[in-house]
């Protein structure tokens, strides 16, 4: 055979294979002829560096330690902090997941229904719901998982003690679909003050009906009373009147003074007569709500008191562009009435002063009407708008029902109307104007 140079040669017997450890004995000979000798110095600086290095990462080591212990301390802590505030929460809390099988529960959802916690994990909550809100319920978790926005309904319940027990549920479906939180609040203390109110409601509604028609009896008493009255009134009038006018020529004699006496009493019986009609009909009468000028109303009421006596001096002084919202015919009356009665307690006045116009009470508008009367004492503010009460030291004609009048109007409209006075200081009437 030929070698590629075209010269022959034999083939020698095949070399012997060396071990791995042969191997291994030859690289380290290898690696120490081509590192060279290494002073003892230098291996001993390179031994401490690494021992340095070691103890630094050791107690890099310590520390991360410590770190995760103090932080699996804290963690422990705020998760038994967070159980607690679960369990004992005011409210029932549960995890439901499609088919409603409650996942979790906390302790007081498992004190409102009356049965252990771990006798809930598994059980399907639509069975512990009322029968008839069942259907409800049941839409109500379709609903939670296919909205994914909070939802709310009200059902019955029926704890182990088979009590119904009323409660709102509020759920909202997780991140992930497949479950949701739900919160049960106890709201059977609501639900029995709802029916309380009801039939309170109901009660006012019967009472209230029964009042309307005993005031409607009493009006219809009244006009019959007063339609009674008046005839033999009228003849009486009529009579006392003749018998006037046969004894003209003798004014002396005592049956002259009994008849003047008859006369008075009959007016004074016809003037109740009119007062008791006057004042009836303003708890019935119609309301209307339009934008009222009532320093127009003022004007007119003062132009009438006027015209009754011209000779009187009286200053007038009403406030411009006073207005508020209700009916005209009404404001009319009240204005008319106060005005009225300021003008009736000022008569012993030699310049007597009335005013009309707007203060402030409470931070809201307010009407008020004032005169320089003789007042009255405070301790008797409570009698002033009763009908037919005379306050004590009075000497003026009339009845009360003018201010009783007023007052029954202005609570008709939803205000009120009080009074501040002092003896010789006169009286302000004052009175909402919403």
């Amino acid at each position: 055979m030929k070698d590629k140079g075209g010269k022959g040669s034999k083939i020698g017997p095949i070399e012997r294979l060396e071990s791995p450890a042969e191997l291994r004995l030859r690289a380290e000979e290898e690696l120490r002829a081509r590192a060279g000798p290494r002073s003892t110095s230098r291996n001993l600086e390179e031994r401490q560096r690494f021992v340095h290095e070691l103890e630094v990462h050791q107690i890099e080591l310590e520390m991360q330690n410590a770190e995760l212990s103090q932080a699996r301390d804290e963690l422990e802590t705020t998760l038994d902090k967070y159980t607690d505030l679960y369990d004992f929460a005011p409210v029932g809390y549960l995890t439901l997941d499609h088919h409603g099988a409650i996942l979790a529960a906390n302790l007081t959802a498992a004190g409102l229904l009356g049965i252990d916690r771990w006798r809930l994990t598994g059980r399907r909550f639509g069975l512990i719901v009322a029968g008839p809100d069942r259907p409800a319920f049941a839409d109500f978790l379709r609903t939670v998982f296919s909205h994914r926005r909070k939802q709310a309904c009200e059902v019955l319940l029926l704890n182990s003690w088979k009590q119904s027990v009323a409660v709102q549920v509020e759920a909202l479906a997780a991140a992930s679909g497949l479950e949701c939180r739900a919160v049960l609040i106890d709201i059977s203390l609501r639900r029995e003050q709802e029916l309380q109110l009801k039939a309170l409601h109901a009660e006012l509604a019967v009472r209230a009906d029964e009042l309307a028609a005993a005031n409607i009896e009493l009006e219809a008493f009244n006009y019959t009373v007063s339609h009674e009255l008046r005839q033999p009134l009228t003849i009486i009038q009529g009579y006392a009147q003749v018998l006037k006018e046969l004894w003209a020529e003798q004014p002396d004699e005592p049956s002259m003074r009994y008849l003047n006496d008859i006369s008075a009493g009959t007016v004074r019986m016809s003037r109740v007569i009119e007062s008791l009609l006057e004042f009836s009909p303003t708890a019935y009468a119609q309301q209307r709500r339009e934008t009222v000028d009532l320093s127009a109303l003022a004007r007119e009421a003062a132009f009438e008191l006027r015209e009754l006596a011209p000779d009187r001096k009286v200053v007038f002084r009403i406030e411009e562009e006073v207005r508020c919202c209700g009916d005209p015919d009404l404001w009319r009356i009240v204005l008319g009435n106060l005005l009225g009665n300021a003008w009736k307690f000022t008569g012993a006045q030699e310049k007597a002063i009335i005013e009309f116009g707007v203060a402030e009470a409470s931070g809201k508008p307010v009407g008020f009407v004032r005169d320089n009367g003789p007042g009255f004492d405070m301790a008797l503010a409570d009698q002033v708008f009763i009908p037919f009460r005379q306050l004590p030291g009075t000497d003026t004609d009339g009845y009360g029902i003018g201010l009783a009048t007023v007052e029954r109007i202005i609570r008709r409209q939803g205000g009120r109307i009080w009074a501040e006075s002092a003896p010789g200081q006169g009286a302000t009437f004052l009175f909402t104007l919403e």
